[in-house]
Formats: structure tokens, sequence, C-alpha cells
């Protein structure tokens, strides 16, 4: 008799220590999702604030620079921003079989400059798809 006892109060014991087990594990789980919800919240103000911004070409200025030998390819980004200037990012990709020099920098430089005289322009040289120069032109 007291084995029976003994065996069905220990079960009880298990039961009940499965119990707080489960239900201590269920609180981890909402308290959890909590910072999730608020990673959504914020994913979606950074959404609504890059709705804001239009992203444009400059088809011209592209023609300009890829008529050179020298460049394979050629990007132009025009980023219009809401109570900010007009942002211009550059990309200009170097053909395989030129040799990347300063002669080449500033004749692309000076192409740019005479695009955007009062811009501030964000220019990415690239060969190969790997990065060569970045240069910030004022």
């Amino acid at each position: 008799m007291t084995l029976k006892r003994n065996w069905l109060v220990l079960m009880a014991l298990a039961i009940g220590m499965i119990s707080l087990v489960g239900c201590s594990s269920a609180e981890d789980a909402d308290s959890d999702s909590e910072p999730e919800q608020e990673q959504e919240q914020e994913g979606q103000e950074e959404e609504s604030q890059e709705s804001s911004t239009e992203l444009s070409t400059d088809e011209e200025l592209v023609q300009q620079l890829e008529e050179n030998e020298s460049v394979e390819e050629a990007m132009v980004q025009l980023v219009d921003q809401e109570e900010e200037e007009q942002l211009v990012n550059i990309d200009i990709n170097i053909a395989a079989d030129q040799e990347w020099s300063e002669d080449l920098k500033s004749n692309y430089t000076e192409t740019i400059q005479e695009a955007y005289p009062e811009k501030t322009v964000d220019v990415i040289f690239a060969k190969d798809g790997e990065m060569l120069e970045q240069i910030t032109i004022e």
C-alpha cells in the first residue's frame, strides 16, 4: 500500500513540475514576442521614411560616360528626398582591359562636375566587380 501511495505522490510531483516548466516557457515566449513587435513597428516606420525618397537617373550623363572606351558601364542615381538636398550617386565600371589611373579619375571627375557643379556627388570606381576607389566631389 505504501509503495502504491509513494508512486502516486511521485507521479503527482512529476506532473506538477512538467506543468510549471510548460507555463514558464509560455511566459518567455510572450516576452520574446514583444521585442519582435517593436522591431516590426520600427521597420514599418523606416519603410514610410524610405517611401518619401524618389530615385531617378540621368540618362544623358550615363551615355556621356559610357561613350568612353575605358567605361564598361555607368550608373547615375539621383535621390530626391523631402526637405533635403538632392543626392547624386554615380557608379563607374572600368573596362577590364583598361588600367586604372589618376588621368581617368580626373577625366571623369571633370565630366561629373560639369553636369553637377552645385551638388555633392559620391562616385564609386570599380573594375571586375571590385571597388577601386570611392570619392566625393563637392
